[in-house]
Order: C-alpha cells, then sequence, then structure tokens
C-alpha cells in the first residue's frame, strides 16, 4: 500500500512539472562558432544575457572575420561585426536593445577580403 502511494506521488509530482513548467527567460548562447576552412582563421560567439557578440580573426592573413546575427523566421540580420585589420584582433559589442528576448537568432561567421565573404561556419536556433 506504502508503496503505490509513493509512486503515485512521485508520478503526480512529475506530471506537475511536465504540464506546468515555471516561466523562464532563459536563452542559448551560441558557445564559439568557427569558420569552415581547413584551418580555421576565425571564431565567433553569441551571449544571450545583455544580447552580445564577440568575434575574432585567429590568423594574421590579411583576412578579417565578421559575424551576422540574424532572425531565424526572416534571415535578416539584427547585428553584425567585423574584425578590422585582419592581423588576429577581437572585437565585441554589446546591444540589449537590438534583439527583443526569447525569439529565435542565428549566426553566421565567414572570413572576408575586398567586400567577399566565404567559409561561412553557422549555428541555428539559439534563444535570445
Amino acid at each position: 500500500m506504502r508503496k503505490s502511494r509513493l509512486i503515485t506521488a512521485i508520478l503526480t509530482a512529475s506530471a506537475t512539472v511536465l504540464l506546468f513548467p515555471t516561466p523562464s527567460s532563459a536563452g542559448t548562447n551560441s558557445g564559439w562558432v568557427y569558420t569552415s576552412d581547413y584551418d580555421p582563421g576565425g571564431v565567433g560567439a553569441f551571449g544571450h544575457d545583455g544580447d552580445w557578440i564577440k568575434v575574432c580573426d585567429e590568423q594574421a592573413d590579411g583576412y578579417n572575420v565578421r559575424i551576422h546575427l540574424f532572425k531565424m523566421s526572416t534571415l535578416a540580420d539584427m547585428a553584425t561585426l567585423k574584425t578590422n585589420d585582419g592581423k588576429g584582433d577581437c572585437e565585441s559589442k554589446s546591444f540589449d536593445s537590438v534583439v527583443p528576448e526569447d525569439i529565435r537568432v542565428g549566426i553566421r561567421v565567414s572570413l572576408t577580403k575586398n567586400g567577399n565573404e566565404k567559409f561561412h561556419g553557422r549555428k541555428w536556433d539559439l534563444i535570445s
């Protein structure tokens, strides 16, 4: 009898948690996303807490690295950031008011030179 009450109590508690989750605004950080070249020359990241992007040029090869933060539903850019000297620098940017909370976003990190972007690394379905 006691065993069945214990099992019932556990199942009831589990169902309550599943059916009535607590509200949360926990977004998703991207972690590092690398360019897709053989020896990745660039890396970028998105952080949902304070909404920031960071991009780093990992090699002094004349290429810059650009990160695009885009809205998944339209693929429209919400923010971009690029390194400037092609010699292994990092840039970061915070923008609280640009990205609404709890929407799906993605990032694309690319090498860029003379206005052309290539070797795209991507991460999809992050939550702002």
